[in-house]
This record gives structure tokens, C-alpha cells and sequence, in this order.
């Protein structure tokens, strides 16, 4: 019996301690947006009527933050009813007509409940930028704890670069002109820098953010002038004159067959001349005039083809001369040659390979 008593307690105590948590967790994902500062003269903000102790209410009529407050409860009522995106969509309609806090809060607060972690801290540092006076304490604690919490899953980055007038780009999108530096929360995992400027190397860094963790980068760009450098070619240069003069060889080619066209068209015309000087039909042509004829017009063939081909592997040649133009490169300061031993069964030496 007293072991069965002691069961049923540990039961009952496990079931309330579930029951606790639900309701503690329930409670917090329903009462954060009651608890925010919903307007300033519905937040204790009406016995300041003085503008310079609410900055976030300066320049905005008493109509505008009526229409945004309106917004702003409906989005409150969506949310309650764990409509984020839809409530959502209400805090984004109202911070047009009111960038106050205490909507920058909530909007924060549903795109946390949409997994948005980066965008939710950029609306919770705009929540947070007067400090505590837009809020009552506890909804001013909540915001510093999600602040904590959204900071320990995104990644921190400074960049900085000292050289005047280069483009700094993060991902793709330009960060800034130096001289400058800025400083991103951004989703952990691969980044790439680039920092670029005329005459000067670019410089590439790929970065791999951790979660919770500060990166600091500052880049340094080196102008080419500076550098060693050394004259390069994409071939060797005898290589495309090489290509030039294979096609002037073909075209060359050509030239004695179409002097031999010539001359067998020559003895051909004298075979008919001297056989009919006052002309005869074909059948009575010498057959030595006929062969002469058909010499001419395979020699023609060949003599013409030989001109377009060379002069097409001149035209080449010609493309590969200019695409071989000498280029000012940094120098490498790779070693000409690497040796690494080179061990196996039966074999034992080194292994030498030469950058070319």
C-alpha cells in the first residue's frame, strides 16, 4: 500500500509539473504582445505631453498614431490567435504610419514564431534603439532576452578596410567604400568577401560563421605596381608564327599547280589549234590536247583549295598571335620545381614536378 501511494504521488507530481510548463509556455507565446507598450497615450505617455521625452512620437500627428494603433491591436489579436504572418502583415502596415517601439516589439516577436531569426533582430535593435522608456520594465526585460537569444544563433561580422575609394562587397552586395567599416548580423554558415580597386589586387575571402561567435575581418589591398611582377604569354611565342607559316606553306603550295594549270591550258590550246585551226567538234580533238585539259581543271581544283585552306590557317595564326600578346602578371612565388618522395611496393625515389 505505501509503495502504491508513493507511485501515485510521483504520478501526480510529474503530471503537474507538465501541466505547469504548457501553461507557463502558453502563457509567455500569448501574453508578449499584451505586455508591450501598445501606444503612447494608452502606455502612460499622456502625462508627458512634452514631444523631446518621446522622441519615437516626434512629427507624428495624433491621427497617425491613432490609425497605427488601431493596426497595431488588430495585428495583437492575430497574433493571440497564433496568426504570426497575418498579424504580421498588420505591425508592417502600422510601422508605416508609425515607427513606435513598442510595433517594432511585436513585429520582431512574430517573425521569431515565423523562423526568421535574422530580420526579428534587426526589428528588435530598432525596438530597443530609445532604451527602456517606451516600454514597462518586464515587456523591456522580454526584449533583452530575445535580443540574448537571437544573438546566440546569428553571426557577427565586422569588415573594415582603410584603402580610399575600394568597393567592399558582402555576398555579392556592396557593404561600403572605403575608407569605412560595417558591422552585419548574418545567418551562421558560408560567407564571402571581396574588396576590389582599380590597379590594385582584388582581394577574396571565403568565411565560414559560427553561430554566437564575433568575426572580425579587416582588409588590406595591394597595389599592382608594387608588386614583383613578370611578363607571361598563353603559348610559347614561336607557337602561333608557327601556325602562321604552316598556312603561308599551303598557300604556297598553290602556286606552282596553278602555273601548271597554266601551261597544260597552253597545250591544250595549241592541240586544238593545230589539229582545227578553223575549229572541229570535241571528237576530233587529240586525245594529249584532252588530258592536258583535265590536268588543268583537277590542278585548278587542288591549287584554289590549297589558297583557302592556308589562308584560313593564316587567319588563325594571325588570332593566335594577338591572343599571345605579352601580359604584366604578379609573380608567383610558387617554387619552379616541388620534390616529394615517392614510396610504394618495389619502388622507392622522388617525385619532381616543375611549374611551368
Amino acid at each position: 500500500m505505501p509503495r502504491l501511494q508513493s507511485a501515485l504521488s510521483k504520478m501526480l507530481f510529474g503530471l503537474a509539473l507538465t501541466l505547469a510548463v504548457s501553461l507557463a509556455a502558453t502563457s509567455v507565446a500569448r501574453a508578449e504582445p499584451a505586455t508591450i507598450a501598445p501606444a503612447p497615450d494608452r502606455a502612460g505617455e499622456a502625462d508627458r505631453p512634452d514631444r523631446t521625452d518621446r522622441p519615437w512620437a516626434a512629427g507624428i500627428p495624433e491621427e497617425a498614431q491613432k490609425q497605427a494603433l488601431g493596426l497595431f491591436e488588430e495585428g495583437n489579436k492575430l497574433f493571440e490567435n497564433s496568426e504570426h504572418a497575418a498579424a504580421l502583415a498588420k505591425y508592417r502596415e502600422a510601422l508605416k504610419v508609425w515607427d513606435h517601439p513598442a510595433i517594432r516589439y511585436n513585429a520582431a516577436v512574430a517573425l521569431i514564431n515565423l523562423d526568421q531569426p535574422l530580420t526579428a533582430n534587426a526589428n528588435l535593435e530598432l525596438a530597443l534603439r530609445f532604451g527602456e522608456a517606451p516600454f514597462n520594465p518586464e515587456t523591456y526585460q522580454q526584449a533583452l532576452t530575445y535580443r540574448k537569444l537571437l544573438r546566440g544563433q546569428l553571426a557577427q561580422l565586422k569588415v573594415s578596410c582603410a584603402e580610399s575609394g575600394a568597393d567592399v562587397a558582402l555576398d555579392g552586395e556592396t557593404l561600403f567604400v572605403a575608407p569605412g567599416e560595417s558591422e552585419r548580423w548574418l545567418l551562421p554558415g558560408s560567407h564571402q568577401l571581396v574588396a576590389r580597386k582599380t590597379g590594385y589586387l582584388t582581394e577574396t575571402r571565403s568565411l565560414s560563421l559560427l553561430p554566437g561567435k564575433p568575426s572580425v575581418e579587416t582588409l588590406a589591398l595591394q597595389e599592382i605596381g608594387s608588386l614583383p611582377t613578370r611578363t607571361v604569354r598563353r603559348w610559347p611565342t614561336w607557337r602561333p608564327w608557327a601556325v602562321v607559316g604552316g598556312g603561308a606553306l599551303l598557300a604556297l603550295a598553290g602556286v606552282p599547280l596553278l602555273l601548271d594549270v597554266k601551261s597544260n591550258l597552253d597545250a591544250y590550246d595549241a592541240g586544238v589549234q593545230s589539229s582545227c585551226p578553223s575549229g572541229c567538234p570535241p571528237g576530233m580533238i587529240q586525245r594529249a590536247a584532252l588530258d592536258a585539259h583535265d590536268r588543268a581543271r583537277t590542278e585548278n581544283v587542288i591549287a584554289v583549295s590549297l589558297f583557302a585552306v592556308g589562308g584560313a590557317v593564316i587567319a588563325s595564326g594571325v588570332a593566335l598571335v594577338i591572343l599571345n600578346q605579352p601580359r604584366v602578371v604578379p609573380a608567383d612565388e610558387r617554387p619552379p620545381a616541388t620534390v616529394a618522395p615517392l614510396v610504394g611496393r618495389g619502388t622507392l625515389g622522388l617525385s619532381i614536378a616543375f611549374e611551368r
